[in-house]
């Protein structure tokens, strides 16, 4: 085994070798010339794969851990085409006609790819500098509690259970009926795809009751096994597999992501290799919801929806054209956000509160979302961290901003290991920031507020319940206490005389 020393030095190697590298990306720019396609390719792959392997060694829980799975996410959604492109393979999927509109090597492209190489590298380290892996393989230790401290957290945890299922349960019976209401055969697996984004598009609400279900979940799986967390489940079951029905994979996959960093953190996992295979069991699925959301369920087969763990790559990976689009609004002088397109989603919660008149999201001009309609044709093409942290801050912002994300995740993998409330905290922070890999962040804070209101109202509930259910056991033990003293008392006092007849 190695000693903590070799394994600080060899991280504190591997952070200088990605932070020598990172820093020459920014500085050289983007090659040009002849081959400039083959070296922007070729090293996002190679970071892509080293990188992906850094984190994993560095993570407390390897794979499990948090930052590697939004590593990994961010690494599918970006990086396949270049991949096929570099290894020079035919793109698999019935969609080679859409990417060879936007997806040739142009001064434009290769900048988006740019981008995202130096994205992985400044996560990763921002990741290593502060990630720190456990000195034994073993999962999160159960920790030594006395009776009182034992009862607490348990009560807190059935508190976490119970919020968290009442959220669920209200927002999944809203969103799910509102859609039945609204178009009662998307539930049916009618209309596909386009039909549940223009259903969602038009009815705002549902947005903010898919993502407040993400957060419900997460103090769901950290709180107390029960049957009320077992309704729990069985409901986000049921917005799963109408999510996927309808043709939307978002949803599904960011929940269940989620769900399963935070089963990480309270509990020891399978090996690797079952990572791994969750992986490429998750790209099958994908691949089926693809066929789903474009054809409609009733017009898919058997052999459409097991479909093709590659195909699903990249279908997942035309998720690097809004970088691309990103990068050209630029060059042609869109003027930096400074952070507005993050701050905009609460700043119109706000206002909502306030009662402020607002413009309607479609036509908002501080939103992301009313740029993809006025300038991409057919602008449902989703959205990019990577492209978002661009438009705000420039490529030395971005490079920042990333390690700034590493950082978060090195620190958060690490710490509160075992503890429901702190894994009920980062499932809600997790999930959302897991949401901007594929979209905007207009309400990526406002989710991140609301969850962690949600977390202190179950700490509050717990508290009282707690304290309640102390003083029922020093009731008893007081009465308890009184019993002997009256029984001797009792037993001490003279018998009165009875006269005789």
């Amino acid at each position: 085994m190695s000693s903590p020393g070799s394994l600080g030095l060899s991280r504190a190697i591997a952070a200088l070798a990605v932070a020598i590298v990172l820093v020459w990306s920014l500085l050289s720019g983007v090659p040009t010339g002849v081959g400039a396609e083959m070296r922007v390719f070729g090293l996002t792959v190679v970071v892509a794969v080293v990188c992906t392997g850094l984190l994993v060694r560095s993570a407390p829980l390897g794979l499990w851990s948090g930052g590697p799975m939004f590593f990994v996410v961010l690494v599918l959604f970006h990086v396949p085409l270049v991949a096929f492109s570099l290894a020079g393979a035919d793109i698999p999927g019935d969609d080679v006609d859409y990417f060879s509109l936007w997806f040739t090597p142009n001064g434009q492209v290769l900048r988006a790819v740019w981008l995202v190489a130096q994205a992985l590298l400044a996560f990763t380290l921002g990741y290593v500098l502060l990630g720190r892996r456990r000195p034994t393989g073993s999962g999160p230790a159960a920790q030594a509690l006395d009776d009182e401290a034992g009862r607490a957290r348990a009560q807190t945890e059935a508190a976490m259970t119970l919020t968290g299922t009442v959220i669920v349960v209200v927002t999944v019976a809203y969103v799910l009926g509102t859609i039945a209401l609204v178009e009662p055969g998307l539930l049916l697996g009618q209309g596909g795809k386009r039909l549940y984004d223009a259903t969602v598009a038009a009815n705002p609400s549902l947005t903010a009751g898919i993502t407040f279900t993400l957060s419900g979940m997460s103090l769901v799986v950290a709180g107390r096994r029960s049957s009320v967390r077992t309704v729990g489940l069985v409901f986000f079951g049921v917005f799963a597999a109408s999510t996927l029905v309808m043709g939307s994979r978002s949803s599904a996959l960011y929940a269940l992501v989620g769900l399963v960093v935070v089963l990480a953190r309270l509990r020891p996992m399978p090996r690797q290799v079952i990572a791994v295979l969750v992986v490429v069991t998750g790209l099958v699925v994908v691949s089926s919801v693809e066929r789903i959301r474009d054809d409609g369920l009733a017009d898919t087969s058997v052999g459409e929806m097991l479909g093709s763990p590659l195909a699903a790559t990249v279908e997942m990976g035309a998720t690097l054209r809004p970088v691309v689009e990103t990068v050209s609004w630029v060059d042609q002088g869109e003027a930096h956000r400074h952070g507005m397109t993050f701050a905009v989603g609460t700043i119109r919660f706000v206002e909502l509160l306030a009662g402020v008149d607002r413009e309607y999201s479609a036509v908002d001009p501080r939103l992301v979302g009313t740029l993809l309609r006025d300038r991409v044709e057919h602008y449902a093409i989703g959205y990019s961290i990577v492209a978002e942290s661009f438009l705000n801050f420039g490529t030395t912002g971005s490079a920042l901003l990333f390690v700034a994300f590493g950082m978060t995740f090195g620190r958060w993998d690490r710490r509160g290991l075992g503890r429901p409330v702190d894994a009920a905290v980062y499932g809600v922070v997790f999930s959302a920031l897991l949401a901007t890999v594929r979209s905007t962040s207009t309400t990526t804070v406002t989710t991140i507020l609301l969850g962690l209101a949600a977390v202190v109202f179950s700490i509050w509930l717990g508290s009282i319940r707690h304290r309640s259910a102390e003083r029922v056991v020093q009731q008893a033990a007081d009465r308890a206490a009184r019993l002997p003293a009256t029984a001797t008392a009792t037993a001490s006092e003279p018998v009165p005389a009875v006269a005789a007849p």
